[in-house]
């Protein structure tokens, strides 16, 4: 089914009707080159699974229309395809969608790309847990995208999100199911301050094993996987906590502003167990605050976001019946959270050399992210990351790696099309210094 999907879809794109349409088309060319076999981190990291660490030359394009039923809603339909020349020498299709989507509510089908926020100066885009790294999973999703209100004066909502997954990449456990869902509560209350809190939850569960075959996924199976218990069937002791392999994060966010800046604290904790929900893991997660200037004078600096990650504890104190905890890993699901061969979350979580299996999970990272107009006429951002890297569980107390990533994009032509620089430089404190330069030919056509 998922290999008819885009057939499908662009069956549907292709029966439209102009007069009830909004169209737009882009394409866009990436050239890459490195003083080393693979890039400086920045220059791969958080491409949307468009560019891996050995890429050279890439290329994307995509179409969509959007159908307006109202003013405020539409229906979205589109289609992508992507090529390079890394690790995998090939083309495939980028996304294929159908969405809805109004002021309040978004659902699609398909595989979508997410939409990129906080000007792309984090590390991880939305939350720890679930970047802009790989390539998107194909599925289906729904979410409550404005909240909906306790009472009609306002003062305290919610707001919810509801997806499920299949994965159709070479992995350990094939056809896996990801499940996700996220519960938040919205007070605004205090005069100019807007407080978002609650949950993120992922699940991997089901598929077919090389050692145990077909893994529990029935409906009860998946009521189970939903709330986060024990089955009847638990493979052998592989899913001693719950059934499926299991993420979890707490999300607090605070809204401000002052004088002509937006202001937003953010912490996001992570676990992988009881030890983790009880918060034995502390202080584990993300830390970070972002500030935009909507001022619309041209300015050097108009957006500016710092975030601190950390992962050294994994419940070292609080460990659970198998020990610490080994984040984004999972003996019974051997690929990890990733897919294609890239993490889903945040791009600090390493693979082996083999891209295989997380070999460092360990870290803490000072992140920097700038973005504005350099000389009145050249839009730039610029990303700077210090990491210290301790490695997988049972690894050195002392780091492995101590890495400064940096890179630069900056809009140098904006006529007929656009032309980007790039520049990236990690330098590894106990290594060699990587070098990397590129250049981004972009143009949308309508």
């Amino acid at each position: 089914m998922v290999k008819r999907l885009p057939l499908l879809f662009l069956i549907f794109y292709t029966s439209l009707q102009a007069q009830y349409f909004d169209y737009s088309a882009s394409a866009v060319l990436q050239g890459i080159y490195s003083s080393k076999e693979e890039s400086p981190f920045w220059m791969h990291s958080n491409t949307r699974g468009r560019i891996d660490e050995a890429t050279t030359l890439a290329g994307w394009s995509n179409v969509s229309a959007r159908y307006f039923i109202t003013p405020d809603s539409y229906l979205d339909a589109g289609i992508g395809g992507a090529y390079q020349n890394g690790y995998n020498n090939e083309f495939w299709l980028d996304e294929y969608y159908v969405s809805f989507e109004n002021d309040r509510y978004h659902a699609f089908i398909g595989r979508k790309q997410k939409k990129e926020i906080y000007n792309g100066l984090s590390a991880t885009n939305s939350n720890i847990l679930w970047s802009l790294h790989a390539r998107p999973v194909p599925g289906v999703g729904f979410e409550i995208k404005k909240p909906i209100t306790f009472w009609k004066e306002g003062g305290l909502g919610f707001k919810a999100s509801w997806e499920e997954y299949i994965t159709d990449d070479e992995r350990y456990v094939d056809n896996l199911k990801i499940h996700h869902k996220s519960f938040h509560f919205v007070f605004t209350k205090i005069r100019n301050i807007e407080l978002v809190f609650g949950l993120q939850h992922f699940a991997q569960w089901g598929g077919i094993s090389p050692d145990y075959g077909r893994l529990p996924q029935t409906f009860h199976d998946y009521l189970n996987v939903w709330v986060g218990k024990e089955g009847k069937d638990d493979v052998q002791g592989e899913e001693a906590n719950a059934l499926g392999n299991h993420l979890g994060s707490y999300e607090i966010y605070l809204n401000t502003s002052f004088s002509h800046y937006d202001v937003q604290l953010i912490y996001n904790t992570i676990f992988e167990d009881n030890s983790g929900r009880v918060l034995g893991n502390t202080p584990d997660g993300r830390f970070g605050i972002y500030i935009e200037d909507r001022d619309d004078e041209i300015k050097w600096i108009t957006a500016l976001m710092y975030e601190f990650y950390y992962t050294r504890d994994q419940s070292k104190n609080t460990p659970t019946g198998d020990g610490k905890d080994n984040y984004f890993n999972n003996n019974l699901y051997r690929s990890g959270w990733t897919y294609e061969n890239r993490i889903l979350g945040a791009p600090f979580f390493l693979l082996d050399d083999e891209r295989f299996r997380i070999d460092n999970n360990t870290f803490y990272v000072h992140h920097v992210g700038l973005a504005g107009t350099a000389f009145f006429n050249y839009p730039y951002r610029f990303l700077g990351s210090f990491r210290m890297n301790y490695g997988v569980k049972g690894g050195q107390e002392n780091p492995i790696s101590k890495i400064l990533s940096t890179y630069l994009d900056i809009r140098l032509w904006e006529r007929f099309f656009t032309i980007n620089l790039q520049a990236g430089v990690d330098v590894d404190l106990l290594d060699q210094t990587t070098l990397g330069a590129g250049i981004k030919l972009s143009k949308k056509f309508f």
